[in-house]
This record gives structure tokens, sequence and C-alpha cells, in this order.
């Protein structure tokens, strides 16, 4: 009898202590996903030979400021500009080496800090619900601009900054050809990759749990971040995804089932041996002739 209790208690204290175990690093790594360290732009467009760039801020619709860099387009390309949005945990300067095969070829770009990122205000990340919000100030600041052609309009995304472009393409006419970059499927189904494949544990149950104390801390219903479901109200207007094959952060398959879910016209490129990070990293030709091509068949006609 009394071995029988010793053993009931032992049940009970694993169980606490593996309930205890879920619910700390559920909150730990919500915590984390809400408010990602910010990393600061360590490098400018001088460095990558871009010139006649300007420091702006733009103001988000719920009144947020964002740090950017404008530059503007030159009369060869008719007024196009590219608007380039970075993943989760970066900042604008991650995608300088992209935007300069662009600007040199005449293209105007905007680069910004998303919202609780590198230079801009905010105090939460919500993985594309409120970043939404940015691209559109983005976008709303190049109209403005009487150099910029509204019918020449691009958009670059990379990992979380990919998710969001393509939501934000979905809802605003106004933008005429996409890239998204190394992007996910749904927030939900990147939670469950990152549990099993960047912690090593079960996805069940710290991915719901970890989504669960997600939008407790950010007070929305991130689930909402569902770019597959976008994908296919882009059309006609062109998509172009790119993904890295050796990408274990965000696997590449999301890419394929984004490229299956959108509708003509629509590219899938992807990079082998390239990881998540690598893809921002890409200087080579065959990279450059498939992303400058993108753009110029689609916004220049050519």
């Amino acid at each position: 009898m009394k071995n029988r209790y010793l053993t009931l208690l032992s049940l009970i204290a694993l169980l606490l202590a593996g309930t205890i175990f879920t619910l700390g690093v559920g909150r730990s790594r919500a915590h984390k996903l809400v408010h990602p360290e910010r990393s600061y732009p360590q490098r400018t467009p001088d460095e990558f030979g871009i010139e006649n760039w300007q420091s702006i801020t733009l103001t988000t619709e719920d009144g947020l400021r964002l740090a950017a860099w404008y530059i503007p387009p030159r009369p060869e390309t008719d007024g196009a500009a590219v608007i380039f949005a970075h993943g989760f945990g970066g900042n604008r300067a991650n995608l300088l080496l992209q935007a300069s095969m662009l600007v040199q070829r005449g293209y105007g770009a905007l680069l910004f800090d998303f919202r609780n990122h590198g230079d801009s205000e905010g105090t939460i990340t919500t993985l594309g619900l409120l970043e939404e919000k940015d691209v559109a100030a983005a976008l709303e600041y190049v109209l403005a601009q009487p150099e910029a052609n509204p019918d020449r309009i691009g958009l670059v995304g990379h990992s979380m900054g990919g998710a969001t472009v393509l939501r934000a393409a979905a809802r605003l006419p106004e933008i005429d050809a996409v890239v998204a970059e190394s992007s996910y499927t749904s927030l939900e189904d990147n939670v469950v990759e990152g549990v099993r494949y960047i912690a090593h544990l079960p996805a069940f149950p710290f991915a719901p749990m970890i989504i669960y104390f997600g939008q407790k801390e950010a007070g929305l219903d991130i689930t909402l971040v569902r770019p597959i479901e976008d994908v296919p109200l882009i059309a006609p207007r062109p998509i172009l995804f790119i993904h890295g094959e050796a990408d274990r952060l965000i696997l590449p398959d999301n890419s394929r089932r984004l490229f299956a879910a959108a509708n003509e016209p629509k590219e899938l490129y992807l990079l082998p041996d390239v990881n998540h990070i690598g893809v921002l990293e890409q200087d080579t030709v065959d990279f450059e002739d498939h992303f400058v091509t993108f753009f110029d068949t689609y916004l220049l006609g050519k």
C-alpha cells in the first residue's frame, strides 16, 4: 500500500514538473516571439555604391514612427520603385545588397525598419499582422513622391517580411509585383516547425502553448497571419517565391506550398545549399539575373 502511495506521489510530481516546464517554455518562447531582441543597421547605402539616398521617417496608420531610407528612381525606369521589408529580428540594412541590384539599374527603393525593430518605434511584434500597416505606410510615402510612378511599384520581403508583403499585396491593389523570400505559409506552421526543428521539442503541447501565450502578450489573434490564404488574391499581379533549399529555420516546403496556392503569373526559384540568412547574401550572377529580370519584366515591361 505504501509503495502504491509513493508511486502515485511520484507520478503526480512528474506531471506537475512537466506542466511547469511546458508552461515555462511556452511563456519564454512566446515572449521572444513578441519581443525580439533588436538589431540596428551597421551599414549604410553608401557602402553598396548607392548615392542620393535619404534618411526619412514613415508614420503608420496607428501612429508609429518608422525609420527608413529612400532612394528616388531615375528617369530610365519611368519611376519604378521597390519597397524592401526585412525579417524577424532584422533591420533595413539586411536588404541593402538586393536593393543595390535594382538601384544601380535606375530603380527607386525604400528600405524601412518594421515596428519594434531597428530604429523604429513600437513595443510588440506580431509576425505580419500589424506589420502590414508598416508596408502600407511605406507605400503611401512612395506614392507621394513626384518621381515615383504609381503603376510601377514592387515589394520584396524576407522571412517575416516575406509573409508580410504577401499579406499586404493581397490588400493593397497599388502593388504591381511581389518577391517573397523564405516566407512561411502561416504563423502556426512556422511555430510548429520552430519547435520541432530548432528547439527539438514535440509540437504538442509546446506549439499551442507558445501561440497561446504569444496572443496573450500581443493582445491580438496572431493566428490570422496566414499568407497561404492571401496569395491566391494577389493575381493577376506576379509573385516570385525564393527559398534556400538548406533552410532549416523556415523549411523550403513553405515556398512550394505558397507557390502551389498562388495563381498565375508566378515563379519559384529554389537555391541549392543556401540557408535562411544565405538568401540575403546571394551575389551570384544567376541570383541577380532572376531577381532583376523579374522586376524588369513586370514593372518595366521589358
